[in-house]
C-alpha cells in the first residue's frame, strides 16, 4: 500500500496543509494567504507572518484531516519545507512538524521549497521524463535546473537581483495597485497586445543563462516618472484600465521574452527535450500560452502545472518528499530552518 505524507509549508505569508496518497493523489490541500493582513504595509511584514502561520496551523492541520477522512494515526511521514524563506515562518512549521513526526514516531523530511516547485507538474502530470529543465519562476527566485533525475539536479541560470515575479510585484505597486501584483499584470498582458511600449529586455542576448530584472523595474520607475501624471491614473480596485493597461502588458511582455529565450536557448544547449515550468508567476494564463506556444512550435515536451498548484502549496511539498520517503532519505529532529537557498 502506498504511503500517506502530512506535508507542512510556511516559507513565506501563505500557511498551507496538505495530505498526499502515494505520490500524486491530493486528499487534502489547505492554504490560508495572508496578503490581506499585509496590504496596508505594501509588503510582507515578516514578525506578522510568523504570528499568523502560528494561529492557523494546527486547525488546518485537523481540516486537512477531516477533508482526507483520516486519523493522524494514519500518517506514515511528515515533510516540511525548511528553506529558503522568512526564518521565523520556517520556525513555524518546522517545530510543528517536529513535534507531529516525534509524537508519531514516524520519518520527518525537510524539503527545499524551490526543488519542490517542479513536482506540481507530478501532481498533474504524473511522472516527468528527466533529463529535464525546470524554470522555477517564484516570487524570491527565477531558476533554471537541469535534472538528470530526482535530487540530481544543477543550477544552471538563476536570477542576480530581482526574481521575475518579485520585479512583477514591484511595477505593479509602482502604478499604484495592490500586492500581490501577478493576476493585474496578467489580466493587463490578456487585454492588451503588449506591443504598445518597447522596454528593455534584460540579459537576452547575453552569452549566459542567468536572469536580471532589477534594471527592467528602474527602466519602469524611470517611464512613469517622465510619463505618467500621478494624479490621472488611479486604479479603481483591482482593474486595469486603458491608460495603465498597455503599459503593464508591454512590461510583461518583456518579462516573457527574457524568460521564454533563457528557457528554451538553455535546453537546446544542454540538449534537453523536456522543460516544466512552475512557481507563483506560473499561475500567468499569458505566460502559459507563450510557453505552450513555444514548445509546440520546437516539438518540446512541456509540464505546466493547473494555476493553483503553481503558487505556493504543501502538496507540492508532499509529492517531492514522497519521493524521497520512497528512498529512504529522511532527516533527524536536529534538522534546522535556513533562509537562503542553500
Amino acid at each position: 500500500m502506498s504511503a500517506t505524507g502530512l506535508g507542512i509549508d510556511t516559507t513565506f505569508d501563505d500557511t498551507s496543509v496538505a495530505i498526499l496518497q502515494g505520490k500524486s493523489e491530493i486528499l487534502a490541500n489547505l492554504t490560508l494567504s495572508q496578503y490581506k493582513d499585509h496590504e496596508e504595509f505594501g509588503g510582507v511584514v515578516p514578525e506578522r507572518a510568523s504570528r499568523k502561520h502560528l494561529e492557523v496551523i494546527n486547525h488546518l492541520i485537523d481540516e486537512a484531516l477531516k477533508k482526507a477522512d483520516l486519523e493522524l494515526s494514519a500518517i506514515d511521514y511528515i515533510a516540511v519545507s525548511n528553506h529558503p524563506g522568512l526564518l521565523g515562518s520556517l520556525l513555524v512549521g518546522l517545530t510543528v512538524a517536529k513535534s507531529m513526526a516525534y509524537s508519531l514516531k514516524c520519518p520527518l523530511i525537510g524539503i527545499n521549497h524551490v526543488e519542490a516547485h517542479p513536482y506540481a507538474n507530478v501532481l498533474n502530470h504524473g511522472e516527468m521524463q528527466f533529463p529535464i529543465l525546470h524554470l522555477v519562476v517564484a516570487g524570491g527566485h527565477t531558476l533554471l535546473m537541469h535534472a538528470r533525475d530526482h535530487f540530481d539536479y544543477k543550477i544552471i541560470g538563476r536570477s542576480i537581483d530581482d526574481a521575475a515575479g518579485e520585479c512583477v510585484d514591484k511595477v505593479a505597486k509602482l502604478f499604484g495597485y495592490p500586492m500581490p501584483g501577478g493576476p493585474v499584470v496578467d489580466q493587463a498582458a490578456m487585454e492588451y497586445s503588449g506591443d504598445e511600449y518597447d522596454f528593455p529586455r534584460p540579459l537576452i542576448n547575453k552569452n549566459n543563462h542567468n536572469f536580471s530584472f532589477s534594471g527592467l523595474k528602474t527602466a519602469m520607475l524611470r517611464f512613469r516618472e517622465s510619463q505618467m501624471n500621478n494624479s490621472s491614473t488611479v486604479p479603481e480596485q483591482s482593474e486595469t484600465n486603458s491608460e495603465t493597461g498597455p503599459i503593464l502588458a508591454s512590461f510583461f511582455q518583456s518579462v516573457i521574452d527574457v524568460l521564454i529565450h533563457k528557457t528554451f536557448k538553455a535546453a537546446e544547449e544542454h540538449g534537453l527535450n523536456n522543460i516544466s515550468v512552475s512557481g507563483g508567476l506560473a499561475a500567468s494564463r499569458k505566460l502559459r500560452k507563450a510557453f505552450e506556444d513555444e514548445s509546440a512550435h520546437r516539438g518540446i515536451k512541456l509540464y505546466y502545472p493547473q494555476p493553483n498548484l503553481c503558487t505556493d502549496n504543501a502538496a507540492m511539498v508532499a509529492c517531492l518528499a514522497a519521493h524521497r520517503y520512497e528512498a529512504e532519505l529522511f532527516d533527524d529532529l536536529s534538522l534546522d530552518a535556513f533562509p537562503n537557498l542553500q
